[in-house]
């Protein structure tokens, strides 16, 4: 079963969401493994905000979810795909964002967070 786009941004158990060995490919580059999406799930969650599903579609154990989100005073469109396992954790997941000026903003506002706040792999 595909997870809501605002529970994987405010993951509260990220060992029954997320696979060991998942692969998360942002818009800036791919991460793998569970510490480290973990991470970067809840500090995109502060960076977007209000986040409203459109439409949901699901193909065996892919799914795609059409949602807006706030990042400040700015509106996103994005589009979060998902893989899961035979135990239904993520194995793969990636995210869409735009419109560009937008989404540049909220990748300033994220480097500053992960510079605060580094990734596992980085500490």
């Amino acid at each position: 079963m595909p997870f809501a786009v605002q529970e994987l941004l405010n993951l509260s158990d990220p060992d029954a969401v997320l696979a060991e060995d998942v692969t998360f490919h942002s818009p800036i580059r791919s991460y793998t493994g569970r510490a480290d999406v973990a991470h970067l799930f809840t500090t995109i969650g502060q960076v977007l905000t209000g986040i409203e599903e459109q439409h949901r579609h699901v193909s065996g154990a892919r799914s795609l979810a059409e949602f807006t989100g706030r990042a400040g005073e700015d509106t996103l469109n994005g589009v979060f795909v998902q893989v899961a396992d035979e135990q239904g954790r993520l194995v793969e997941a990636t995210l869409l964002l735009r419109p560009f000026a937008e989404l540049r903003a909220s990748i300033m506002r994220m480097a500053e967070l992960l510079e605060a706040h580094p990734l596992p792999s980085k500490r």
